[in-house]
């Protein structure tokens, strides 16, 4: 069970060793003997919601046919039991039993994303049925819930970056069959899988390409396909870039460039301006190459929130939506927080015209910047007002109010 929204680290290693440094909190006996007595059922819910819900389009491939994925979630659930029993993470050999499908993707050459799609879903019909099974239990008090919570969608991180390691390392390895010298080096570094530097380093001197000391990760979407981006685009000296899938293209940009950011904002904007349809994620800057690979999963988790939380924006930066990246990890306490927030108002504005005041309001910053944004007279825009402070409880020009309500704004949109 997986999201990768969620994936947090460059492997799937460092989280387990994190969990394995200090005792972990059991979970009630009970519900893991509700939850094993439901396997089946629960495997067969999450594959009919995965077939359903998930975009398999013709970039994709096929889905799965749906006995696998109920093997699949049958696997993810006994790895999920076996662990919370044992109060332990999950082992390296584990995670890769249910991570096949990234090396199943890998080898046709399709996109990973459908794949952590149907992670994300799994997972969260599994915490529905938790929910349900838990309801009026003795056991499930708030303490109870958090922990149950912190072990789903932490077995969600790992697996989930488990599942982008097998990817992105099958990928590699099909490249050492045949690829280009230059593609087999920039899948070495985004997957951390060369023996060492100086191994690296005659990677790349056999090609007459100097390597940097370090570089970022930009991650580009595009629906129309990146193979024509590749032979447009044009990139400072050392920088490397390929396709990962045939709607991803990723560049490594020198880290050590004085103009690095605008250089990549010109990029993405002249990128933009002949293929509407991109958006770009930019992962955060972090030493030595073996650096590359998180910056590179931080690049994917900045497209993938970026597009939901601002999708009128092309380029994404990680270190901009990394609060919402760990808030996004307990979805229970950012529903509870929306509905703290937002409740009153969402229960009351069945229509939803009011909330698109309220987005209008904040983002413009005045009531006729917000008036011109809808397209309304501002006698209108007032009257909405007054009943959105009514509601609400607060003046809207209060500052703290209006950050509590941005937030809340936005985490609505990840639930």
């Amino acid at each position: 069970m997986s999201r990768v929204g969620v994936v947090t680290a460059a492997r799937a290693g460092p989280a387990a060793s994190r969990m394995a440094g200090r005792p972990q909190p059991r979970l009630s006996p009970a519900l893991l003997e509700e939850l094993a007595r439901r396997r089946r059922g629960l495997a067969r819910h999450m594959a009919r919601a995965v077939v359903t819900l998930v975009r398999w389009d013709d970039a994709a491939g096929a889905p799965p046919r749906r006995e696998a994925i109920i093997r699949a979630c049958e696997a993810g659930i006994d790895l999920f039991l076996i662990t919370a029993r044992e109060g332990r993470p999950a082992t390296q050999r584990e995670l890769r039993e249910v991570a096949q499908l990234g090396i199943l993707q890998a080898r046709t050459a399709q996109s990973v994303d459908p794949v952590l799609a149907a992670y994300r879903i799994g997972a969260r019909v599994a915490w529905d049925v938790i929910l349900r099974a838990w309801r009026g239990h003795a056991d499930a008090n708030p303490e109870a819930l958090v922990v149950t919570a912190n072990y789903v969608f932490g077995a969600l991180d790992e697996v989930a970056a488990q599942v982008t390691r097998t990817y992105v390392h099958a990928r590699e390895q099909h490249l050492l069959r045949g690829m280009r010298a230059r593609t087999r080096l920039l899948h070495s570094l985004i997957s951390d899988t060369f023996d060492s530097e100086l191994a690296l380093q005659k990677q790349a001197l056999a090609i007459n390409f100097q390597l940097a000391s370090g570089y970022v990760a930009l991650v580009i979407k595009s629906e129309d396909g990146v193979e024509p981006l590749l032979r447009e685009v044009q990139l400072p000296v050392g920088a490397l870039a390929d396709a990962t899938d045939p709607h991803t293209m990723v560049v490594l940009w020198p880290s050590g460039r004085p103009r690095r950011d605008e250089e990549i904002q010109g990029l993405v904007a002249e990128l933009q301006r002949h293929r509407p349809r991109i958006r770009a994620g930019l992962g955060g800057e972090h030493p030595g190459l073996r650096g590359i690979s998180r910056s590179y999963l931080e690049a994917q988790q900045a497209v993938e929130l970026g597009r939901k939380l601002r999708p009128e924006a092309a380029l994404h930066h990680h270190d901009a939506v990394a609060p919402y990246l760990v808030l996004a990890q307990n979805p229970l306490v950012v529903e509870r927080y929306v509905d703290h927030v937002l409740g009153g108002l969402l229960r009351a504005d069945s229509r939803g015209v009011l909330v698109e005041t309220l987005e209008a309001v904040l983002t413009t910053g005045t009531l006729k910047e917000a008036a011109s944004a809808l397209r309304l007279h501002r006698h209108t825009v007032l009257y909405r007002l007054e009943k959105l402070q009514e509601l609400l409880g607060g003046d809207l020009t209060d500052p703290a109010l209006r950050q509590r309500l941005q937030l809340a704004l936005d985490l609505r949109k990840l639930v």
